[in-house]
């Protein structure tokens, strides 16, 4: 499954490129950025990550720069916490383990629009909307998140780097919502009824005493 995710991950490595910069739309970017996985992403992306999470945590760094950094940081920190957040609640409900695959798909997809965007921080040549999701700039207008969040950092030349890493996190979750799938499709009444074990057999039998006449 890690050598699969690689080669996805390196085919992806272009295709997202192509379809965030001239609109194209390739096998992987239909996979895992479709209107259904797209909107949801998006609303938590803007509003409950740069907006709530950002801007809770910007005025309580009280509106210095590291405030800003979490505050451009929140928004695929909250886009991806979600799913995360919801993984952990349903593998502990009984029967919630039909939930993982979609869920675990939703957080793929999570890390393949980072990745996207990683790969643009230093070119900054992406059409990008606003958090208010009415403003849109136009390319090369304004730099995305991660431009602001791997620059304080000194990590801005790695941006390619990181871009692939979460190409890779990306395929490799995806993969792993295809086999746990399968898995639980084919361990259905393990997973959704807790049948009692039985219990251990018992030898009642005892040898004949041939020595009582």
């Amino acid at each position: 499954m890690l050598a699969v995710s690689a080669w996805l991950a390196w085919q992806c490595r272009t295709d997202v490129a192509d379809a965030l910069i001239r609109g194209e739309s390739p096998l992987s970017y239909t996979l895992f950025r479709n209107v259904l996985i797209n909107i949801p992403n998006y609303l938590f992306h803007e509003q409950f990550g740069h907006i709530f999470l950002g801007g809770i945590l910007f005025s309580l760094f009280h509106y210095n720069a590291a405030g800003s950094w979490f505050m451009s940081f929140m928004g695929n920190g909250g886009e991806t916490l979600v799913p995360l957040c919801l993984l952990v609640i349903v593998l502990r409900l009984e029967g919630g383990r039909w939930f993982v695959p979609p869920i675990l798909y939703w957080l793929a997809s999570t890390f393949y629009d980072a990745g996207g965007y990683v790969q643009d921080a230093r070119a900054c040549s992406l059409p990008l909307t606003s958090a208010d999701m009415v403003t849109n700039y136009k390319p090369g207008e304004i730099c995305g998140d991660w431009h602001y969040i791997l620059e304080p950092l000194g990590l801005l030349n790695y941006d390619q780097w990181f871009a692939y890493a979460f190409l890779f996190i990306g395929c490799f979750l995806f993969l792993l919502a295809l086999y746990s799938m399968w898995y639980y499709w084919t361990h259905t009444e393990q997973y959704m009824y807790h049948l009692p074990t039985p219990p251990p057999a018992q030898d009642d039998w005892t040898p004949p005493n041939i020595y009582t006449p």
